[in-house]
């Protein structure tokens, strides 16, 4: 096998030691280039929104992948689950503010009750809240602990500054890849790459 060299980096093999040279800088997703940029699973657009005599606040998250599937978040306005992709741009989903000043946006997947596949490759039609198909949730308490029917990943966490302001701590920079590990006595555990 050879690796040949490419835009941006050169590969040499000398005394069966391999060494990968970089001969640009990689570009860096948090450039302040501006909230429109996006990234699989990115949380931007963070805003007080006023409906009715209440605020609200709202978020965007850019598509991304879980085992090459899109996951699905729920449409507060159609009352319906979509996938990422096919949310118009710049809508915007509520988040749980209720009772604290932060507010994590996780994943949840969990394996087929019947067949066991992790994930199931299709969600549940009509949807099933219990369904284990990839979905992104928020809450404003603490993420959910893993168990044997779910897994749950933080992929952002929203802070809110006062007066309005909302920071993002993100923790999920790209899509991603999981497996299951389940054995006899002991909880599930979850385990995910960035790829």
């Amino acid at each position: 096998m050879a690796i040949r060299n490419g835009d941006g980096y050169v590969f040499s093999t000398t005394n069966n030691q391999s060494t990968l040279g970089i001969q640009k800088e990689f570009a860096d997703m948090y450039d302040g280039a501006g909230q429109d940029t996006c990234s699989p699973f990115k949380v931007k657009n963070v805003q007080e929104v006023t409906v009715g005599e209440s605020t609200i606040v709202t978020y965007e998250i850019c598509p991304g992948t879980f085992n090459n599937l899109m996951p699905q978040v729920y449409n507060e306005t159609e009352e319906v689950f979509e996938y990422l992709d096919d949310l118009t741009t710049g809508y915007q989903l509520i988040l749980d503010f209720a009772s604290t000043s932060s507010c994590i946006v996780y994943l949840r997947v969990g394996p087929d009750a019947t067949t066991n596949q992790f994930p199931p490759s299709a969600p549940i039609s009509p949807y099933d809240p219990d369904d284990p198909y990839p979905t992104v949730f928020n809450t404003g308490g603490t993420l959910p602990t893993d168990t044997d029917t779910y897994g749950y990943l933080a992929l952002a966490k929203v802070n809110s500054l006062g007066s309005g302001v909302y920071s993002v701590d993100q923790y999920v920079t790209g899509s991603l890849w999981a497996d299951r590990i389940k054995l006899a006595g002991i909880t599930a555990r979850y385990y995910y790459a960035r790829i």
